[in-house]
């Protein structure tokens, strides 16, 4: 009796460490959000900007997501500001492809255009775009894998911070796509 006992504690502790492990990965892929400093902070949109051919590499396609907290403004078909204070997250990509990140890892590197990479990136909690607040982190090093059907977008990330600190996350969405190719004022976020 003390043998079928403790055999049948050892199943039910195997099923529940199973069980676990399942809603852990479940929620990780299905969160729009990324985790910095373990926090989680929640996407809710975003978007694409094509700067065109940047030297003779790849073209830098910026993408931008952000909370529900960040409001778009457009004007004659471009993003004339973001306004609110909420969390965002930043990637200069270079890719092959003008008309949309093609999928791919885009792994970080400070000098190059080439396809493939990511030059600069940053992170902000409770960002003012406007008013240039908030908690902001340069992005060092890391990779962005990009994935896509069609206009929706399923992207992870898992990159490294200037304190150090881990930055993963996930969204998956579709993202509006802005052309700026031909006009070289458009806005950039006001983190450089």
């Amino acid at each position: 009796m003390k043998n079928l006992f403790t055999t049948s504690l050892g199943f039910f502790a195997i099923c529940l460490f199973i069980i676990g492990c399942k809603k852990d990965n479940n929620d990780n892929s299905t969160s729009n959000s990324f985790n910095f400093d373990n926090t989680e902070y929640k996407l809710s949109n975003g978007f694409i900007e094509n700067y065109g051919k940047d030297g003779t590499e790849g073209y830098n396609l910026d993408l931008t997501l952000i909370s529900s907290e960040l409001t778009i403004h457009e004007s004659n078909g471009e993003v004339d500001s973001l306004t609110g204070t909420g969390d965002v997250i930043y990637f200069e990509i270079y890719t092959s492809d003008p008309g949309k990140l093609s999928v791919k890892d885009y792994t970080y590197n400070k000098s190059s255009y080439a396809d493939g990479t990511f030059d600069y990136g940053f992170v902000g909690m409770k960002f003012n775009p406007i008013k240039e607040i908030g908690t902001i982190h340069e992005i060092t090093g890391g990779k962005v894998s990009v994935k896509n059907n069609g206009s929706e977008y399923e992207i992870s990330f898992d990159c490294t911070s200037d304190n150090g600190k881990k930055i993963t996350g996930y969204y998956k969405g579709n993202l509006k796509y802005y052309n700026y190719s031909k006009k070289k004022s458009a806005l950039r976020l006001p983190i450089r």
